[in-house]
């Protein structure tokens, strides 16, 4: 950004810093830059040069020391607001944080000026004049910086409330949604969508306005669906959010995941290239590209955008997708050089797990697949796939009733999964012996076949 428009960004954040200090539930706890930056620039330089010059002014035609005092304290709490717009930016925000630092000398300037106003025009009839003016300006700036703690209390709180005023807030979504997606809680991930879009209902297309507020809302519920394996969910929402605001690349890399996921390769891949030619998030699509490429078929395509993805910073999905995609190929040493930190970032990570566990398998080490789908099941008891192998692990070695206590757990946890009934048959487990009753339904989405890795879901 070129340091002008970089200044008249800083100017109009810390005028939006001031405004917040007097009253913090007027504005956004986090303003969006505005889009005639240069404009509202010079406007919030005219307003700041405007309130040093009238504070000025006032101090000489009051020629007392006390409204000199107050004007030099306003001058302190404009520089004060200057530096922590300056501090309280990039990863330090949101700009409300700023309010306490700000309040102090800034209160204090409106309490001393209003002090040499009442010296000055109330006359010596009103006693205590100055001490009543400043104790009424005291408490006004007490009762609206502590009115509004509760909102300036936690970032989350600061990031809901931006969110509240401007649904496109997409700072705001990522803020809000970043830990779920590091922390893998997804079903908070589809309540945090669920929140936004009752904040910003969906409008109809022909009225307008409400619309574009509502992408950043709709793209996050198309993620949420997504993490959660529901496809075609995920891949109406996208649509819809594409369709509402085309200008909005994360819109459009959801929409090329979705396809994928859903099927539609040629598609997504068609997508994926398209954002990327307009600037699109290059970790995000490329790794976009490898899973329409993986579900394709195309394979060693599918790895060489996998690793493009990883060198463009993508997170654990694409370290996931690339291990994955190593299994298949028949690198195990690759795979597990790829998935290996993954597990000592996160060992109660249950794809990694399982995956781990897979390599153990195809290399016959039948006690560490074991321990590996155990533990895959203890981090997640619904992963399917280790539930499954673990089931075949343990009769191929002999071991028949372990082997047909985990066939009955996988037909009570996954009734609707295909594979039962072979599993079933292949173990010598009676399909009966399994009760369906209160049993969970099993997720929505393609189950793998035995032996697959674990490549797409999950947080990034």
């Amino acid at each position: 950004m070129p340091w002008l428009a970089e200044l008249a960004l800083h100017l109009i954040r810390a005028l939006h810093l001031v405004v917040l200090t007097v009253a913090p539930t007027w504005l956004s706890p986090e303003p969006l830059p505005p889009r005639a930056l240069a404009l509202w620039g010079s406007l919030s330089a005219a307003a700041l040069a405007a309130a040093l010059g009238l504070s000025a002014w006032f101090a000489a035609r009051l020629e007392t020391r006390l409204a000199r005092n107050g004007a030099a304290l306003l001058w302190v709490a404009i520089a004060t607001a200057l530096a922590a717009t300056l501090y309280y930016s990039g990863p330090r925000a949101p700009l409300a944080q700023g309010v306490f630092v700000v309040a102090v000398p800034l209160w204090a300037a409106l309490a001393t000026l209003a002090a040499a106003a009442a010296e000055h025009w109330l006359g010596s009839s009103f006693k205590h004049r100055r001490m009543g003016a400043a104790i009424l300006m005291i408490g006004l700036g007490s009762v609206q910086v502590l009115g509004a703690s509760s909102l300036l209390g936690s970032r989350e709180s600061m990031w809901w409330a931006a969110l509240r005023r401007d649904g496109a807030h997409l700072r705001a979504v990522d803020e809000l949604t970043t830990p779920l997606l590091a922390q893998r809680k997804l079903d908070e991930l589809e309540g945090v969508a669920a929140r936004c879009l009752k904040m910003h209902p969906l409008a109809p297309e022909p009225a307008g306005s409400a619309a574009p507020a509502t992408c950043a809302c709709l793209a996050l519920r198309a993620e949420a669906r997504l993490h959660a394996r529901n496809a075609g969910a995920a891949l109406r929402d996208a649509e819809a959010a594409l369709e509402r605001c085309p200008e909005q690349k994360g819109a459009r890399a959801v929409l090329a995941e979705a396809l994928a996921v859903a099927g539609r390769t040629e598609r997504a891949e068609a997508e994926a290239l398209a954002a990327l030619e307009q600037g699109g998030e290059p970790s995000r699509l490329l790794y976009a590209l490898a899973l329409a490429h993986q579900r394709a078929g195309r394979l060693a395509e599918a790895r060489a955008e996998a690793e493009r993805a990883i060198e463009a910073g993508a997170g654990r999905r694409a370290q996931l997708l690339a291990g994955a995609l190593a299994i298949l190929a028949g690198d195990l040493d690759g795979a597990q050089a790829r998935l290996t930190p993954l597990a000592q970032q996160d060992p109660s990570d249950a794809e990694v797990l399982y995956n781990l566990a897979l390599i153990a398998d195809k290399r016959g080490d039948y006690n560490g697949a074991r321990q590996g789908y155990l533990a895959a099941l203890k981090a997640d008891p619904r992963n399917a796939e280790a539930r499954y192998n673990l089931a075949l692990l343990t009769f191929r070695a002999g071991i028949v009733e372990e082997s047909r206590h985990h066939a009955r757990k996988f037909l009570e946890t996954f009734p609707d999964d295909p594979r039962g009934s072979q599993l079933a048959r292949t173990t010598g487990t009676p399909l009966g012996a399994a009760s369906n009753g209160g049993s969970p339904p099993a997720r929505s989405g393609a189950r793998r076949p035995a032996q697959e890795p674990a490549a797409s879901s999950g947080a990034r």
